[in-house]
């Protein structure tokens, strides 16, 4: 599918109702709770069908379409989580943020003016920095993590294990969060598991949160277990879904 046709076509889909968002559950290991959701967003291209961030967001940011897209995502995401708290489902809402949205001049503000719209406690929002490439304006970006941070927004570092993610980000970053990649749970190899051990020390020694992406088996969500993981979430837990199928999932357990 050419690049030019998707950006073109990108810049109505909103307008034309095509993004749509879908929730992954996550759930607190201690208690078994459905405690938070990840927002995903989800293109319906009429002629492609479902596509997933991976195909469009890089698209979104060459062509400067990512500040609109991101606006949308809060601002449904937000309306949702108010919808569940009339509902009286009190849930922590995960956002998945790239590096060149921090350097837009209105992210920050519109974040805020979102949340105190839905009247949303910054608390129970967190903000999960995605790393497909390096942060081009690093002291930038660094700044206004800064500023969510002390507002009471988390700080999550997504991905850990691949890319440019490395645990420096926790002390670079005013990290509250570490997301393990799904690639470190499926590996079952003894030196992985090592390896998960002294990565989620280094996190709780700095008590950063620790959530295991991609569980998929109930065997590694023991291993999420064993590993002393905060929280999980995969398909095993729950796959992504819409708003009013998370309400279904959370009344039922």
């Amino acid at each position: 599918m050419p690049e030019s046709r998707l950006a073109t076509e990108l810049a109505g889909a909103i307008d034309r109702g095509e993004l749509i968002l879908l929730f992954q559950p996550q759930v607190d290991l201690a208690t078994g709770s459905v405690v938070g959701v990840e927002a995903l967003c989800r293109w319906i291209h009429p002629d492609f069908g479902l596509l997933l961030p991976y195909a469009f967001i890089p698209v979104a940011e060459s062509s400067g379409l990512i500040a609109s897209i991101g606006e949308f995502v809060i601002e449904e995401s937000c309306a949702a989580l108010q919808d569940w708290d009339i509902e009286g489902h009190s849930l922590e809402l995960a956002l998945n943020v790239s590096p060149l949205q921090l350097t837009l001049p209105r992210f920050a503000q519109h974040l805020f003016d979102t949340i105190d719209s839905f009247s949303i406690d910054p608390a129970r929002l967190t903000v999960e920095i995605t790393e497909n490439e390096p942060i081009s304006d690093i002291h930038a970006a660094i700044a206004v993590l800064h500023t969510l941070n002390d507002a009471g927004i988390t700080v999550s570092v997504d991905d850990y294990g691949v890319g440019h993610s490395s645990l420096s980000r926790l002390d670079d970053l005013p990290a509250r969060e570490l997301k393990l990649d799904n690639s470190l749970m499926r590996d079952e190899s003894d030196e992985n598991f090592q390896h998960l051990v002294d990565v989620i020390a280094f996190a709780h020694d700095r008590s950063v949160r620790v959530v295991a992406e991609g569980i998929e088996t109930t065997e590694q969500l023991e291993r999420a277990r064993a590993l002393g993981c905060d929280r999980v979430q995969g398909f095993l837990l729950g796959k992504p879904m819409s708003a009013r199928q998370i309400t279904s999932l959370v009344a039922a357990r």
